[in-house]
């Protein structure tokens, strides 16, 4: 905008030089009236964009408040944690798990907590970019021994390290959103992650032990770390070697992992139903965190493998 602005007053000056005194002030006045009004078009937006972002907020915090009180109401008997509604208390936490990541996303977009972050570690040497991923990295680790150690009856505890791990995914999150929005696949891919997720969960859920005959888990899991390996390896190789080949290779990569992730997920909706059936009260203690923080992570992972697939194919 301010280019156009600055390339129409070029050709008006260009074009009126011959003219009187007179005109071109005239003409000046009338570019003056047309920068003071493109200005204030421009701030008009930008405050309509800040107050969308703060209703999406405040919605946000509306619904985090209710899921909370639904929690309150199904997940305790008598002050005690119960397991009567053990699916639904799951996927309330779930929801909890989805409603933080947003909330993540639009302060960042409000008021740019982690943008200075993530770019002074990207602007930096590879030493930087190293180290601080590695601490990142042991964070995101001690954050998941500890929700999977932690006695589930110590509630405060529990609930402040799974809030802490979910933060942290969603500060991960933030520059596959930034791809996501340039690539214009953002919402389409939120979409096809929850309609997978209600396919998948359905199947893992009622058709579980038919489907899933072995445990694959331990398959998937060891693919996964061969899958990683293979992008660091790979990703080195191909940027030496062939740099132009790199974006097909990412995207081969996300595609594996995609199926991956959705395999996991079937089976992680027939553990679901075995907890549930196993959680007898004052015998098991439900762990809602770690039950449904197992579910989330590969809702996340399918969620930035769609990012990814969808973006590329579009570019």
């Amino acid at each position: 905008m301010v280019s156009s602005i600055k390339s129409a007053q070029y050709l008006n000056r260009n074009k009126y030089s011959t003219n009187t005194t007179n005109t071109t002030n005239s003409t000046n006045t009338t570019n003056n009236k047309y920068i003071i009004n493109n200005t204030n078009n421009i701030q008009m937006l930008n405050a309509i964009t800040n107050s969308n972002v703060l209703l999406k907020l405040f919605c946000s915090l509306v619904i985090f408040v209710i899921i909370c009180i639904l929690l309150s109401k199904y997940a305790f008997k008598n002050g005690i944690l119960t397991c009567e509604n053990y699916v639904l208390n799951t996927y309330l936490y779930i929801i909890l798990s989805i409603l933080l990541i947003f909330i993540v996303v639009l302060l960042n977009d409000k008021f740019g907590l982690f943008n200075s972050f993530l770019i002074w570690m990207s602007q930096g040497s590879m030493l930087r970019i190293v180290f601080t991923f590695i601490i990142i990295l042991s964070m995101l680790f001690g954050l998941l021994y500890a929700l999977q150690t932690i006695n589930p009856n110590n509630i405060l505890a529990s609930n402040a390290i799974w809030a802490g791990l979910i933060l942290l995914l969603g500060i991960f999150l933030i520059p596959t959103i930034w791809y996501g929005r340039l690539t214009d696949v953002v919402g389409l891919a939120g979409i096809l992650t929850i309609i997978i997720t209600m396919i998948v969960g359905y199947l893992g859920y009622y058709y579980g032990n038919e489907i899933v005959t072995f445990d694959w888990d331990k398959y998937l899991n060891i693919a996964l770390i061969v899958l990683i390996i293979t992008i660091m390896i790979g990703s080195f190789i191909i940027s030496i070697s062939n740099p132009d080949n790199l974006m097909m290779f990412y995207y081969i990569i996300s595609i594996i992992s995609l199926v991956i992730f959705i395999l996991l997920l079937l089976s992680n909706h027939k553990k679901l139903k075995e907890n549930s059936e196993k959680c007898i009260d004052g015998k098991v203690v439900p762990n809602y965190p770690v039950e449904s923080f197992s579910i989330f992570i590969k809702m996340l992972n399918i969620f930035t493998d769609l990012i990814r697939i969808l973006g590329m194919s579009r570019r």
